[in-house]
């Protein structure tokens, strides 16, 4: 499952949030009159940009919680409610793709469930050390969503 540790979302949220109340509170500090170097009102501009460093880190912060969290409630719901199958390797080949360092494969899979048998092609990050586990020819444990059997979850 992924997630993101409380850490992070301190140490990568929080000080955005405290520059963006002080340049508020500064600007309720500053004189009316006094203005920033093109003319226009510097409480006005303290104002708009400790808003700015307040909104978008919280956006960006749910934005991020809510793209985990939709990872994390379809792998949930495929491991509880998916029909478990079998996959066959037939081929595997590297797109080119890493990410972290890691090589996405796309494999070409047979698919063996109690109610069907088909062919699908799926890509999947695979960790470098367990790539000679993983033969051609290897049968691995799925889950199949009962609605779409195009979106499984290798059980690895």
């Amino acid at each position: 499952m992924w997630k993101v540790s409380n850490k992070l979302w301190l140490i990568t949220t929080v000080p955005m949030l405290l520059v963006g109340v002080g340049m508020i509170v500064y600007g309720m500090m500053v004189s009316p009159e006094a203005l920033t170097d093109d003319g226009y009102p510097l409480n006005t501009f303290l104002f708009m940009m400790g808003g700015a460093f307040i909104v978008f880190p919280l956006l960006g912060a749910l934005g991020v919680y809510h793209y985990y969290k939709k990872i994390n409630d379809r792998e949930t719901f495929l491991l509880n409610e998916g029909i478990k199958g079998e996959a066959e390797i037939l081929s595997r080949e590297q797109t080119g793709t890493y990410i972290n360092e890691q090589p996405q494969v796309r494999f070409k899979l047979l698919i063996t469930t109690p109610f069907d048998e088909y062919e699908l092609e799926h890509k999947e990050i695979v960790n470098l050390l367990d790539m000679g586990s993983i033969p051609v020819g290897r049968k691995i444990p799925v889950m199949v969503h009962p609605d779409n059997p195009k979106d499984i979850i290798l059980v690895l």
